[in-house]
């Protein structure tokens, strides 16, 4: 494909904010391919403010909530806007339904080893298989089947400066997942800040403004003398404070992720999904995870031989996370950082 032959990109990914920070940097693989092409991304409201930071992006935003009336709507916005190409990159009905409001020539979706809630009923070309098994990998060869080559993972963004009052230096403590399945102990977490604060750390605690992150990141906090900036920060200035972070440990979830944009190491915990396709792209040294014994526990069979996709189904499996094991990393990672002495 050349430039002249693509000059307008649907980019369909709607959440998570996780999923979002990967597809950014492949989108951001797309800019140097096609520098002249036109980008338009249709995301949700959340993950909008994350790539309303990138340049040159035409964002709209699709509430869930808002069902068929709201895909007819986004239809009519851009109507008389035909795409070159579309890449779909979400796995779930809704997101196909709504691809069909758009008008595209060639519509991209992932190769069938990938395809999941039969997204390839609804493209009309399949990317080639990823070469690697994580998230952005597979989202990356979305990319390839227009011709922008594999590259390491990069984001060109402008991060506005949030103005909040921070420590000099410190580890930021994000303790809340998507779902309370993802979440840590409480007991953990408290144990991990308390260690933190005796060497000398000073700790942010980070979360969204849902009452269960408000409840948790207040019962993780209390008796500490840590900056508790719970539902007092945007996505926009949450990144910024994951910026200037020396260290960000958190279960899978978006600032996890967020960290990676902006090359803040990161300690994540995980249990219910495979680290190897989920975790910190950059970090995989730094995970934490009891994920391939629960899934081999649950299936009876080795890690390798399941979907790609497979997750551990038991509530309780963050709770298998020892202190023990998070605490021997946590250790480690703070000196290789030179946040403690050795």
């Amino acid at each position: 494909m050349t430039q002249e032959s693509i000059q307008r990109i649907a980019i369909v990914r709607l959440s998570a904010l996780g999923d979002v920070c990967h597809a950014m940097s492949v989108v951001t693989a797309i800019q140097r391919r096609y520098p002249n092409a036109q980008i338009t991304w249709i995301t949700g409201p959340a993950e909008a403010q994350l790539v309303r930071l990138m340049p040159n992006i035409d964002v709209h935003v699709y509430h869930k909530k808002s069902g068929f009336k709201g895909m007819f709507a986004l239809g009519r916005s851009l109507k008389g806007v035909k795409f070159d190409v579309l890449l779909h990159m979400q796995w779930s009905l809704r997101a196909s339904l709504l691809t069909r409001v758009l008008s595209a020539k060639k519509r991209i979706g992932f190769a069938k080893s990938h395809s999941r809630e039969k997204q390839h009923w609804f493209v009309n070309q399949l990317a080639p298989e990823p070469t690697g098994k994580h998230v952005l990998d597979a989202l990356m060869s979305l990319a390839r089947a227009i011709d922008v080559p594999d590259q390491s993972p990069s984001w060109q963004l402008s991060i506005p400066d949030s103005d909040l009052s921070l420590p000099e230096r410190f580890v930021v403590v994000n303790p809340c997942g998507s779902k309370v399945s993802k979440d840590w102990t409480l007991e953990g977490y408290r144990h991990l800040i308390a260690t933190l604060l005796a060497e000398g750390i000073d700790v942010v605690v980070t979360g969204g403004p849902s009452a269960r992150e408000i409840q948790v990141c207040n019962a993780v906090s209390e008796g500490f003398a840590v900056r508790n900036l719970v539902a007092k920060t945007s996505i926009a200035s949450l990144l910024d404070v994951i910026r200037k972070a020396a260290l960000i440990i958190s279960p899978d979830t978006g600032p996890a992720h967020m960290a990676t944009i902006v090359k803040t190491p990161v300690i994540a915990l995980f249990a219910l999904s495979n680290p190897k396709r989920t975790g910190p792209y950059n970090d995989q040294d730094n995970v934490v995870s009891v994920y391939r014994e629960l899934v081999e526990e649950e299936s009876g069979k080795p890690v390798e031989s399941l979907p790609w996709a497979t997750t551990v189904h038991r509530s309780d499996a963050m709770a298998q996370l020892s202190q023990d094991a998070v605490m021997t990393k946590v250790n480690k990672v703070i000196r290789e950082l030179g946040l403690v002495a050795h």
